[in-house]
């Protein structure tokens, strides 16, 4: 191994017997004072394991799903909740013990973990109350669509729901009422992940790779976050289509973590953390309409734009909109967007120079002027809060 020069690591290895775990308790946690013998065991408040299950991983996992295990699968699917609605449905997601939040819905909380556990019978044998009845063969099918505990039948449960596909429109008073949309009054809306907001630009602007698996990438960020005088490390930026991987691969070094990241809430990982409090600041929209990768991915849209959206002013508008709402325009966003590209236009017609600053080393058939105008248009539609907002 050492002549291959493979670093090897410790690791744990099953015991050959059945025998429960136990270790000592040390006196005042001295090594030397050994105390009381102890076992292996689950905490005291859950269900305890099964005398047939062996004392090993693989009954722990056994213990995990089963059924008589009251917070799997209700701490799963609150998890996604918390991602389709924006909060869970227990506000602490990373604490269902006495000190967490009770659940705003415990019912519709019991309700999914035991379909995540169970999946649907069939609607009609449910709904007359004939599900499980052994008296009845029919009752016996399952949705052929549903399996136990697969996530892609839940998250499909989920956001099929009249729940969620609801609008997100409000009214002042409901607002007033419930301003954090507790009650499940409307559809969720709130501002992505900073992973998600990278990738839903780069996605919009034609960048992004859809390569899967692999080491680390190094994504273009601001010069000198790495500088410290205690390393010669560099973060030297990916090439080709690397550089455009999705924001899952990016390599975080706790220390110096991806300062755009860090703007949208993400975490440093210096520590576990289930749930990300999500923020508001003036900076996000620094970075979003500033940043060197903001401003690539501008360009990249804006060529999109051109080369793509049609042979009109209309035509790449309306194409561009689309890239970044999923949505069409309606008239009077595409005359304020027709306007602000005159205004544009004008501008880099009357200074060239900053039209070069602007289109950099772009290749369209359109002029330096037109190509830095559709790229301050494109800029403008990737930082609109419907193209970084869940709705």
């Amino acid at each position: 191994m050492r002549a291959l020069n493979i670093t090897t690591a410790l690791v744990m290895q099953e015991r050959p017997g059945y025998e429960r775990p136990s270790t000592f308790f040390h006196e005042r946690g001295s090594f030397l004072n050994k105390g009381e013998k102890v076992f292996a065991a689950t905490p005291a408040a859950l269900p305890q394991m099964p005398e047939s299950a062996p004392i090993n991983r693989l009954g722990l996992a056994r213990w995990l799903v089963d059924e008589n295990n009251p917070l799997t699968a209700r701490v799963s699917v609150n998890r996604f909740w918390e991602q389709i609605f924006g909060h869970g449905l227990v506000e602490t997601s990373e604490d269902f013990g006495t000190q967490g939040e009770r659940p705003s819905h415990p019912e519709l909380l019991d309700w999914l973990a035991v379909e995540f556990m169970n999946p649907t019978w069939r609607a009609g044998e449910r709904e007359s109350g004939r599900a499980g009845d052994k008296t009845n063969p029919q009752s016996a099918i399952r949705n052929p669509q549903s399996q136990a505990w697969s996530m892609k039948s839940l998250v499909r449960l989920i956001v099929t729901s009249s729940t969620y596909r609801q609008s997100s429109a409000t009214t002042p008073a409901l607002l007033e009422k419930d301003p954090y949309n507790r009650l499940l009054g409307r559809g969720p809306r709130f501002r992505m992940e900073a992973e998600m907001i990278r990738d839903v630009t780069l996605a919009a602007s034609g960048l992004l790779s859809r390569k899967l698996g692999g080491p680390s990438v190094f994504p273009l960020q601001p010069e000198g976050v790495w500088k410290s005088p205690y390393s010669s490390e560099k973060w030297i930026v990916s090439k080709g289509e690397d550089r455009f991987r999705r924001s899952l691969y990016t390599f975080v070094r706790r220390s110096s973590p991806h300062p755009a990241m860090m703007t949208f809430d993400a975490t440093s990982r210096e520590y576990c953390a289930v749930r990300r409090v999500r923020t508001n600041t003036p900076l996000q929209a620094l970075t979003t309409l500033n940043d060197e990768a903001a401003m690539e991915a501008a360009r990249a849209l804006a060529k999109r734009m051109i080369e793509e959206g049609g042979d009109d002013l209309r035509a790449r508008l309306i194409y561009g909109f689309r890239a970044c709402m999923t949505r069409a325009p309606n008239e009077k966003e595409v005359g304020r967007l027709t306007a602000l590209r005159q205004q544009q236009l004008s501008n880099f017609a009357a200074n060239a120079a900053e039209a070069g600053k602007i289109a950099r080393d772009y290749s369209t058939r359109a002029t330096a002027a037109e190509f830095a105008a559709w790229t301050m248009v494109a800029n403008v539609l990737l930082n609109l809060d419907e193209t970084i907002t869940k709705e």
